[in-house]
């Protein structure tokens, strides 16, 4: 099996290069696209429950722990920070000038030319760190808010720059790392009980810290964890389905900031199980490759597609999904796929 060599001190952590890592990728995405569809429109067909017992986006930020610290390690300096700004910005930029496209259609062109200050200002924020911002101009279009979905570009690039500072503090001080994840994990076990102050448009300095990795900082250390130690990890993958038991009991019982099962804000001990699964399909089960990935370009899409149905009258689960796909397959090709190769091959085989 061809292995991928990520090289620390004199250390050698090894995963598979071939994966299903791509796979679940999309399955994540898709996730978070029937669920936030079938939220806003009616379907002739019920989406199971269970659906939001597999949430997306936690998923990815453990993903992004595993891979984005492996990227680093082989590929520190000029060449990681261009291949993350290849991954993340040009199908960014495209989804905006999509989104814009949503809120002229709504409003006309007029709507700029009056307004332009607030547009730019909009943009701007959309492809640098600003995702969250939603002027008060926007608000009346589609479901009131053009592409909310992306308050996680703005956790994942944040998480991408401080990467850097996370392994130089390894170097010096040790348990850094499990110093971070455990003050992570108290911010976002006790971050909404006790900064709950508004201080921003209703927006409390929790809701602030929730785009940041101070939150979620501990769903990707955990993935940092997974491939620091995945040697050792990988000799018990073959026993990781026997966390679907208590994992449905915690889905039917569980409850609270060790055992809740549903939604981004998943207990502690559901997502190691959450996490153990995931090892599990990417690296154990039978490898079935794809040539192409569309899980980015329809995770940053979904919102703006669902925005304009909903200007259209035309509340269609089916068609918001069909949308989707087709904007992220043409993402992939006339852009992500472009870009991408660019980038510098910093996971090396060997």
């Amino acid at each position: 099996m061809i292995q991928e060599s990520i090289k620390n001190e004199n250390k050698l952590y090894f995963f598979p290069r071939e994966n299903n890592l791509e796979w679940l990728r999309l399955i994540f995405a898709l996730q978070v696209v029937i669920t936030h569809a079938a939220s806003h429109f009616t379907s002739a067909i019920e989406i199971p429950d269970f659906i939001s017992n597999f949430p997306g986006v936690p998923a990815f930020f453990f993903v992004s722990g595993f891979l984005i610290y492996s990227s680093y390690i082989n590929s520190p300096g000029n060449d990681y920070f261009k291949n993350r700004f290849l991954r993340i910005f040009p199908g960014l930029l495209l989804v905006t000038l999509g989104g814009g496209a949503v809120i002229l259609y709504d409003q006309g062109f007029n709507s700029l030319l009056r307004n332009y200050y607030t547009f730019l200002i909009w943009f701007f924020s959309q492809i640098s760190l600003g995702q969250a911002y939603n002027p008060e101009l926007f608000r009346s279009v589609g479901i009131g808010v053009i592409n909310g979905s992306l308050w996680t570009i703005t956790t994942e690039v944040i998480f991408y720059l401080i990467i850097p500072i996370i392994v130089w503090m390894e170097k010096r001080f040790r348990f850094v790392l499990m110093v971070l994840i455990t003050f992570s994990f108290l911010v976002y076990t006790i971050g909404p009980l006790v900064l709950d102050i508004a201080v921003y448009r209703n927006k409390s300095i929790f809701d602030l810290l929730s785009l940041t990795p101070l939150v979620w900082g501990w769903m990707f250390g955990l993935g940092i964890i997974a491939v620091k130690y995945f040697t050792k990890i990988s000799k018990f993958l073959k026993l990781a389905p026997l966390c679907f038991i208590p994992l449905v009991l915690m889905i039917y019982q569980g409850d609270g900031v060790l055992f809740q099962s549903s939604g981004n804000r998943l207990g502690f001990l559901y997502f190691l199980c959450y996490a153990a699964l995931i090892l599990w399909f990417a690296f154990w089960l039978p490898v079935v490759p794809l040539s192409f990935d569309i899980s980015y370009g329809a995770y940053i899409w979904h919102a703006p597609i669902i925005n304009l149905l909903f200007i259209l009258n035309f509340p269609n689960m089916s068609m918001a999904i069909l949308l989707t796909l087709f904007m992220a397959t043409l993402s992939w090709f006339l852009v992500e796929k472009p870009m991408l190769k660019l980038k510098h091959q910093s996971l090396r085989q060997i």
